[in-house]
């Protein structure tokens, strides 16, 4: 009989629970944890070999036995009026921060090529993509104001200032100042409210926040759906004008009301009474964790410290998928009412094509998001992208009738919502929720880029195509970009697996280590 065995035969076992995070080899044993005597000690020592060897076995698997602080304070409540009460709020952001620069700009688009006829459409299309890239490119700002100064500041913040952009730019009489206004303004104020809306669920939300953030940005896609008509409608009886003021007025009520909903989740770590059977050596170490020394940098060196994640393979793969995908990704959505003109439907088709195409992003967003909490993230998020970038190279290029311009809006629409929904999932599962609106800031204002320029070159490539309009080169750029960006998705799950790998080894590595040392 080993040394082991006698010592697990023999042995009292101590039965104090112990977290998911600890190392505990099967065959170790353990005294109890109450205080010995030394002549006890002595004692154990002349009478059991295996009680000297127990006492040779390194201090820190006793140590380990103690709760841990952040799996505790950590922890989601996944549930609760409260965190439905957040899902709830970023809901009706996600109804309407990207409406007037994405979801429902190709109805701008339409009546402003007819108030500024000298204008190119790739001018006109520069009016949204700026407001989208300025979103994005406000990220990295956004994120760190929603972690300093809370998530409902920074909210309402962003709120007054969509409110005040959208009331200017409807005082527009040349099209710079609606880049000005409905671009850069406008696009400063959803950054504003945006990245606390992705951001907050994650707080709230551990294993249900798939579905959690799939129903936080379906608002988006079920906003796009009753707007994308709605402002047709107002624009054919009131006018651009009015229809911006009353969209002004749609961001006070909404967004206004829903930023006091969006709050983190306040899980500061505070020393727990210690039970009788921990030692004061584990109690020195729960301090000395929570001393201010061991604080996370802030200010200058807390920026620097946030640096490092470009060092990780995983979000670089996942930021150059944004960056591809973002110069495609617009091009759709800006170009349903003029591509609807073109095939010879009207632009009450066109706004309905629109808004049905919303539909089917809301209901993929929820949909894909429930996937994602059953099925691997990995195949989901690569299914999204592949199929994204499908539906535009083979289903947009085969369009010439309402049925499969329907059938391409609607197949874009869920896999391109899905694909917008699981980015935040897959960052927060990769990096953790905490400063996750950092995280998402970095990496979208990388984004911002290839929404700058994807609508507006798309623009000056069909107004190349003069007078034999043609809509094959538009439809191909954005189905190539979204290609690339699908290819890097696929390198972010390589990555992805290689990590697992590697820290699977490594635990191996530490077992036989611990192992060979007792």
């Amino acid at each position: 009989m080993t040394v082991a065995s006698v010592a697990k035969a023999s042995r009292p076992v101590d039965e104090t629970p112990r977290t998911s995070c600890e190392f505990i080899p099967p065959y170790s044993t353990y005294t109890t944890r109450g205080a010995s005597t030394p002549a006890s000690n002595t004692a154990h020592a002349s009478s059991s070999p295996e009680k000297n060897f127990k006492s040779a076995a390194p201090s820190f698997i006793e140590i380990s036995q103690s709760p841990t602080l952040v799996d505790v304070s950590d922890r989601a409540p996944d549930g609760g009026l409260r965190a439905w009460m957040v899902v709830l709020g970023s809901f009706l952001i996600h109804c309407f921060c990207f409406a007037p620069t994405e979801y429902v700009f190709g109805m701008f688009e339409h009546h402003y090529l007819e108030l500024y006829p000298s204008s190119s459409s790739g001018a006109i299309a520069f009016i949204g993509s700026l407001g989208s890239s300025t979103t994005y490119f406000a990220g990295f700002v956004s994120g760190v104001s929603a972690d300093k100064f809370g998530y409902r500041v920074t909210a309402l913040l962003g709120t007054g200032i969509m409110a005040l952009a959208l009331t200017l730019a409807s005082f527009a009489s040349q099209v710079w100042h609606l880049y000005l206004t409905q671009g850069v303004l406008f696009g400063i104020g959803a950054s504003l409210v945006y990245y606390p809306a992705i951001g907050a669920p994650s707080h709230w939300f551990d294993a249900k926040r798939g579905l959690a953030l799939g129903l936080a940005v379906s608002g988006t896609g079920l906003g796009g759906l009753g707007l994308a008509p709605a402002t047709q409608a107002l624009m054919d009886s009131v006018g651009v004008a009015w229809t911006l003021r009353a969209l002004a007025l749609f961001a006070l009520v909404v967004c206004g009301g829903a930023s006091f909903l969006i709050v983190e989740r306040d899980n500061g770590k505070k020393m727990p009474e210690p039970a009788p059977a921990i030692t004061d050596v584990e109690i020195g170490q729960i301090a000395e964790k929570l001393s201010p020394e061991n604080k996370k940098p802030t200010g200058l060196a807390g920026f620097f410290a946030e640096l490092k994640v470009f060092k990780n393979p995983q979000f670089l793969s996942l930021t150059f998928a944004e960056l591809s995908a973002s110069i495609g990704f617009l091009i759709p959505m800006y170009y349903f009412q003029t591509y609807s003109l073109f095939i010879g439907l009207s632009t009450q088709n066109g706004a309905l094509i629109a808004g049905l195409s919303s539909g089917a992003s809301c209901i993929g967003r929820i949909a894909l998001g429930y996937a994602a909490d059953r099925l691997p993230k990995t195949v989901v998020v690569s299914v999204c992208a592949w199929m994204t970038a499908g539906s535009i190279l083979i289903i947009w290029t085969l369009s010439k009738s309402f049925g499969v311009y329907l059938l391409f809006a609607l197949t874009y629409g869920f896999f391109a919502g899905g694909y917008v929904s699981l980015v935040p999932l897959v960052l927060s599962e990769t990096f953790g929720a905490h400063q996750l609106s950092t995280v998402i800031g970095f990496m979208y204002a990388a984004s911002g880029v290839g929404m700058l320029s994807g609508a507006p070159i798309a623009g000056m490539i069909l107004d190349a195509t003069k007078p034999n309009i043609s809509y094959l080169p538009v439809i191909l750029t954005a189905g190539i970009t979204l290609l690339l960006g699908a290819v890097c998705i696929s390198a972010w799950v390589f990555f992805r697996r290689l990590d697992k790998s590697t820290k699977r080894e490594g635990v191996a590595s530490s077992a036989a280590s611990t192992v060979t040392q007792l």
